[in-house]
């Protein structure tokens, strides 16, 4: 059973969701911030496999100035293609924001359609956690070749960290300044991630 995170501004519907989804998710509340940035560090640190959101999140709360699809592209720009999805009860407006309308879902279609809902969630969140597995598989074949790495592979090796700095929960990435400064010490910390992957992988097995 996956952990996800319902966001909304009322606590009712928060609670309503969670009873709804208890069979099917863990559903974790995040309190909303008035500073979105903070609203994205939070679901980070959550390390939640997915997000729902709901579109209106400021019918209660006036220090809230952004909505659900501003929340989701925050979010996406930062962990490029997060399981996430807007619910709403005005899908036309939400359309019009030109955000992906397969991150829209109508509330009453989800109410009367929950188990396509769950399966479609549950979809997404595989495909994205498979697609960080191979990103990791893949840097911990790079690393046993170091020292030996070529041009091209240690590009590749430093493209993966970055990717997985943005889109994998937990990941430590390397310092931005490290990068451009010292490709040594870059890859030996790349070489100690790679170690601790390779142990996170043997433990997931064994389990």
């Amino acid at each position: 059973m996956y952990r996800i995170a319902y966001i909304d501004d009322e606590e009712d519907v928060v609670r309503q969701f969670q009873v709804n989804m208890m069979d099917d998710f863990i559903v974790l509340g995040i309190e909303l911030k008035a500073d979105i940035g903070e609203m994205i560090e939070d679901i980070i640190t959550s390390r939640v496999s997915g997000v729902v959101i709901d579109y209106n999140l400021n019918s209660s709360q006036s220090k809230v100035h952004y909505n659900g699809v501003d929340l989701i592209r925050e979010l996406l720009s930062t962990m490029k293609d997060f399981p996430s999805y807007i619910l709403t009860s005005h899908e036309s407006e939400a359309e019009n924001t030109l955000l992906d309308p397969d991150y829209i879902r109508d509330k009453k279609f989800v109410s009367k359609e929950k188990e396509f809902f769950v399966n479609k969630l549950n979809t997404k969140i595989e495909s994205y956690e498979k697609r960080i597995e191979l990103l990791k598989k893949e840097l911990i074949n790079l690393t046993k070749k170091y020292p030996n790495l070529n041009s091209k592979e240690e590009e590749r090796l430093i493209e993966i960290d970055d990717i997985l700095e943005k889109n994998s929960n937990g990941y430590e990435a390397l310092p931005s300044d490290m990068k451009k400064v010292s490709s040594d010490a870059r890859l030996d910390r790349l070489i100690q991630l790679s170690e601790e992957l390779i142990d996170e992988l043997r433990d997931d097995k064994n389990d």
